[in-house]
């Protein structure tokens, strides 16, 4: 299946990356055009210019971002037994190592390395109270903290609960109503200053910078009580809730400032990507990141080329509305009004195909919510099984041809996709090059689903739960040994190495495999069967003596043919064998 590829989906851009993420700037919203850079480590005189425990900071906001990143962070340090293939287990080595998410770690160690604060007794003496994890729904992240209090006299009922939210910033900023200065003033967020703030989340997104945007909200110890108390009783009434955020307060929040993360791709990524192009092979980007720095990563990858995106164009398109108030969607390149197109029927694709559905289903047995299915009679399997050897698997999906690839880039917001109709699926993924941003588990099942409508064999790289689905659905689904069980579970085939390069080395030996057994084939008809049909013939129709009996002209054949066959199945690859296309 794996030489067969058409289009390799990359179910997100920390696929590409190191994973090794670090702090690059900071902005507080004291003075918003004038971004701080992070100190380095090599750098003597900007290390001793740190204030050696956070409370000597003097920015109020950036106070407010460093105990944000404290607080609302899961990273923490533990044990871990690093396991290599092959090793035996006991001897396997225990180490201290940070575990967490990339963003998590690289905050955790902006505060313990660059700035020396004492994680663990800033958590200690700041209990959390509840948390809501982040997810690719939301794209945020809320934690609940009791703030500890410098006067002995303040009761512990009267303590102050402080609420941090940290997530994607064009979510995150629409919830806030004031912002912090440096100088410790909450002023009202107006339009100008939000669109301020998301002007400095492009330019950042422009260099490849993965940006969050971090707010807080602080409340009474009783006020936060009654609060949860309310959220419970709704829960157990069962009345219908518009957002579930566990509790928390869903706006009026007081923004405090934007980390801006670099996560470098890794080194041997963009050759690899180079590869599969030149393999007649695409690879698209599906990511959660902001569309702005998913096409910069997408740049720095070679997913995104200067002979196509920089000289062709950049493609998009976005939902708005014409004079009369009709949606219309305007389709733009490099930013110029290309044409519009008014949305028609979206067709309704049922995600629950046979493989979706199989995973569902599995899932309630193993739950004890389901019997599973009798097994059909031993013949049928045995049918089933011998013309699968024949035959590839057929899809459950409506057969298409395969589409005619305009020499164009597109950036696709996940945001969109909604309204996109069948006319829009055939314009989106006939594109060379593609990016789909801020994307939700359900829209990158959908963008599978669209792929093998249009003829595409499909491959789908992920590690998470929620990739589960687009890894089943598409015909090869690839699992990270650092993802989830479930992902492990559903996917074709698991990189023991985490790496996006061994699929392309994948991909070329399994073309060498194919190229060498024709070899073999072509070798053994003439010089094996037509060599045992000429006596058989002769014997027949003209009466002449087999030389040799049935038993010892098979064993001449096994001797002479099949063993003089495998010096061709260690054949080396050919010249031309990653630039071809592949052969479906």
């Amino acid at each position: 299946m794996i030489r067969r590829l058409s289009s390799g989906v990359v179910d997100t851009a920390r696929r590409l990356s190191t994973e090794v993420v670090s702090v690059a700037r900071r902005l507080s919203t004291g003075n918003i055009n004038q971004p701080q850079r992070m100190p380095s480590f090599t750098d003597d005189t900007e290390m001793s210019n740190i204030p050696t425990v956070a409370s000597e900071v003097q920015i109020e906001a950036f106070k407010d971002l460093l105990a944000g990143a404290a607080l609302c962070n899961n990273a923490e340090k533990q044990l871990v037994q690093d396991a290599q293939l092959g090793q035996d287990i006991s001897k396997m080595k225990t180490e201290l190592r940070l575990v967490g998410d990339a963003a998590d770690t690289a905050l955790y160690n902006l505060c313990v390395d660059r700035c020396y604060v004492d994680i663990d007794t800033v958590r200690k003496n700041n209990s959390r109270l509840k948390v809501l994890p982040f997810n690719s729904s939301n794209k945020f992240m809320i934690v609940a903290n009791e703030l500890q209090s410098v006067d002995p006299s303040v009761l512990e009922s009267e303590r102050t609960v402080l609420i941090t939210m940290k997530g994607a910033p064009d979510i995150v900023i629409q919830r806030c109503s004031s912002y912090k200065t440096q100088k410790d003033e909450i002023l009202e967020l107006n339009a100008d200053m939000k669109r301020t703030l998301f002007n400095r989340q492009e330019e950042l997104g422009k260099n490849g910078y993965r940006v969050i945007a971090m707010c807080q909200q602080k409340t009474t110890r009783p006020q936060y009580d009654q609060m949860i108390e309310r959220y419970t009783a709704e829960q157990r009434s069962q009345s219908a809730v518009t957002e579930d955020l566990n509790g928390f307060p869903s706006g009026d929040y007081c923004f405090i400032g934007l980390f801006s993360l670099l996560d470098p791709p890794r080194t041997e990524v963009p050759d690899s990507v180079l590869k599969a192009r030149r393999a007649q092979i695409r690879v698209a980007m599906v990511t959660g990141d902001h569309p702005t720095t998913a096409k910069a990563i997408a740049k720095q990858v070679h997913i995104f080329t200067p002979e196509i995106a920089e000289i062709n164009g950049v493609d998009s398109f976005k939902m708005e509305h014409d004079a009369s108030g009709q949606p219309i969607l305007n389709l733009y390149r490099n930013e110029k009004l290309l044409k519009q197109h008014a949305p028609g029927q979206v067709t309704r694709v049922d995600p629950e195909n046979k493989s979706a559905k199989s995973m569902v289903k599995q899932a309630e047995i193993d739950a004890g919510d389901a019997e599973p299915d009798p097994l059909p009679p031993w013949y049928k399997r045995a049918w089933a099984s011998c013309r699968n050897q024949f035959s590839e698997p057929k899809s459950d999906l409506p057969q298409a041809t395969k589409m005619e690839y305009i020499p164009h880039a597109i950036v696709v917001a996940g945001a969109e996709i909604g309204f996109m109709d069948d006319l829009m699926w055939d314009w989106v993924l006939s594109h060379q090059e593609l990016v789909f941003a801020r994307t939700s588990p359900e829209q990158k099942l959908r963008i599978v689903v669209e792929f093998q409508r249009r003829g595409e064999v499909v491959a789908v790289t992920g590690d998470g739960t929620n990739d589960a689905p687009a890894l089943k659905c598409a015909h090869l689904g690839v699992a990270m040994q650092s993802g989830t069980e479930v992902s492990k579970e559903a996917g074709d085939m698991i990189l023991l190495d985490n790496n996006f390069s061994s699929i392309i080395q994948a991909i070329e030996t399994g073309r060498l495999l194919s190229d060498n057994l024709k070899k073999v084939a072509i070798y053994l008809l003439p010089g094996g069967s037509w060599s045992q049909i000429w006596p058989v013939f002769f014997n027949l129709w003209f009466g002449m003596p087999l030389a040799l009996s049935a038993f010892w002209a098979t064993v001449f054949c096994m001797l002479n043919d099949v063993f003089m066959s495998l010096a061709m199945v260690t054949e080396k690859p050919e010249r031309d064998i990653m630039s071809r296309p592949p052969s479906i």
